[in-house]
């Protein structure tokens, strides 16, 4: 019967075509419903967690943040990275739920961090929807109360709107959050259609570029030299802070610091790892941080 019915959508009343079936989009879609079926309940049941990856200085190679990457670690599907998790929270009506427990236990890890005279900072990823809910300022002005934590240690991090009515709302929010000392970045910054005259209605301290926007690896001066160092000079001239993402080689980080970015973020320079392995790796670096 399996046969037959997913040889149904190929039937065609035309002769001598040959259809193939395509799994593909039957799998996704089974996908899908189980993300679905399993998430509402999943904060409750204790299935959330965080990672952190570091974010260094490129001058010296130590350490002046953190990113709060979330993981699901469901029982039933496995680890669910936030590019599932997110859409299927949004449409659900989740994602503030899940923004709260992300803020939350971010803050916290950033209180504990910052004993000893520590000033790294806290990067939290948020959504478009998240960050424009009605609640999401005040939400954030609170954790801070709550947990200590100095304004301009925490960073909010979104990818650039889809929209004009998103845009309108996002520099609004983020304008908000900049009135309360909160300091923001604007993510993958440079793949997007976003022009240079809605870059310069957004309020953000940080541009934070993708790797591919950096040389070629082996150090020729491919097409991406030339686009990272018009970057870094915009974010100059607009008076915000560059951090290169995504570094996977040395050769890339060296074209990144040569085209001027201050700081950088990737695997060859720090995994994402849980609380215990990043305060270890913070502890190799006795001098506190900017």
């Amino acid at each position: 019967m399996d046969v037959l019915r997913r040889a149904e959508p190929a039937r065609q009343p035309e002769r001598n075509r040959i259809e193939w079936y395509d799994r593909y989009p039957e799998e996704q879609l089974i996908r899908r419903m189980d993300l679905e079926r399993e998430l509402p309940g999943a904060a409750g049941r204790g299935e959330f967690d965080l990672v952190y990856q570091p974010v260094l200085d490129l001058d010296d190679q130590c350490p002046v943040g953190t990113e709060a990457l979330v993981r699901w670690r469901s029982p039933v599907l496995g680890t669910v990275l936030p590019a599932e998790l997110v859409p299927v929270a949004e449409d659900l009506g989740l994602i503030d739920e899940l923004g709260r427990w992300v803020l939350h236990r971010a803050c916290r890890r950033l209180a504990e961090w910052s004993r000893g005279g520590r000033r790294l900072w806290m990067s939290i990823n948020v959504s478009v929807a998240e960050l424009t809910g009605p609640e999401f300022v005040g939400r954030v002005a609170a954790a801070l109360t709550l947990h200590g934590i100095a304004p301009d240690r925490l960073l909010i991090e979104i990818a650039e709107p889809s929209g004009e009515g998103d845009l309108r709302a996002v520099v609004n929010q983020l304008g908000r959050l900049r009135a309360l000392g909160v300091r923001t970045a604007l993510d993958d910054f440079g793949l997007g259609p976003m022009s240079l005259a809605q870059l310069r209605r957004m309020p953000v301290d940080i541009l934070k570029i993708n790797r591919r926007l950096v040389a070629e690896p082996d150090g020729r001066q491919g097409r991406g030299q030339p686009v990272i160092a018009v970057v870094v000079s915009l974010g100059r001239r607009l008076g915000v802070q560059i951090v290169a993402g995504g570094l996977e080689s040395a050769d890339q980080v060296e074209q990144a610091w040569l085209a001027g970015c201050r700081f950088g973020q990737g695997y060859v320079l720090a995994r994402p790892a849980t609380a215990e392995r990043v305060e270890a790796y913070l502890e190799e670096f006795p001098t506190p941080y900017r």
